[in-house]
């Protein structure tokens, strides 16, 4: 499905949905002005994760990320290498 289909089937009653995402930026890009440990880092990301479990745009957000390849953040509840690797993985399918 092409990020196009896919906005185009995500549209509730002629709107799209807000991502969760939005309401708290930080929480899925870390924060800009100060440095995490790899504690604050794993709760924050936890966090996004759950949300994103739950966002009405997780499937838009994760088609975006397949054809982006973010390189920081929390996309569609994955961090960047988990998406390079179900990105690889759907790659090794469509050869198959």
């Amino acid at each position: 499905m092409s990020l196009a289909e896919v906005e185009a089937t995500w549209r509730v009653d002629g709107e799209t949905p807000l991502p969760e995402c939005t309401y708290d930026p930080e929480l899925h890009t870390g924060p800009r002005l100060t440095i995490e440990t790899t504690e604050e880092r794993a709760a924050r990301e936890a966090v996004a994760r759950e949300i994103c479990a739950t966002c009405p745009a997780r499937l838009f957000c994760d088609v975006y990320a397949l054809e982006t390849r973010p390189t920081s953040g929390i996309w569609a509840g994955r961090t960047p290498a988990e998406v390079a690797e179900h990105a690889a993985e759907l790659e090794d399918l469509e050869v198959a």
